[in-house]
C-alpha cells in the first residue's frame, strides 16, 4: 500500500474540517452536514489520485438488523483499503430510519477517517448534562 500511503498522506495537509453549517434540531449543536464533509475532501482526494466509494447493506444477525457500512478508499495505482461500520437498527425501523442511519455513518466515518472535524468536541456535555428542569 506504499502509493495509497503515500497519496493519503499528501491530502492530509490539504484537508480542512468542513464548515458546521446544519443545527442539531434536538440539542442545537452546529455540525457539518453529510454534504459539507463531502465537499471538504473532493479536491484534496482528487489531487492526489484518491477515491471513495461507500456501500451500505443490512443484515440479519439473530433477531437484530445490523446496518454494515462498508468505506473503500482506492487510489489510481489500483491500490486501496476497506473499512467497515456496523450498527445495530431499531427493530421498528422504517426506510426513512434506515436513511438516516445510513447518512449518520457516512459521514462520522469519513471524518474519522480522514481526521476532519465535523462536530464541536463538547465532550459529550450536551447528552450527558441535565436539563435546566433537573438541575432546579
Amino acid at each position: 500500500m506504499g502509493e495509497l500511503t503515500k497519496a493519503l498522506a499528501a491530502a492530509a495537509v490539504q484537508l480542512t474540517d468542513p464548515p458546521a453549517l446544519a443545527k442539531n434540531a434536538h440539542f442545537g449543536q452546529p455540525y457539518a452536514d453529510l454534504k459539507a464533509v463531502v465537499q471538504s475532501l473532493r479536491q484534496p482526494l482528487a489531487k492526489n489520485g484518491l477515491s471513495v466509494v461507500q456501500s451500505p447493506a443490512v443484515r440479519i444477525e439473530g433477531d437484530r438488523r445490523i446496518l454494515d457500512l462498508t468505506t473503500r478508499i482506492s487510489h489510481a495505482s489500483g491500490e486501496s483499503a476497506e473499512f467497515v461500520c456496523s450498527w445495530p437498527l431499531p427493530p421498528t425501523a422504517n426506510i426513512q430510519q434506515l436513511g438516516a442511519a445510513i447518512t449518520y455513518l457516512r459521514r462520522y466515518t469519513l471524518c474519522s477517517l480522514f481526521n476532519v472535524v465535523g462536530d464541536p468536541d463538547d465532550d459529550a456535555e450536551v447528552i450527558v448534562a441535565p436539563t435546566r428542569k433537573e438541575r432546579h
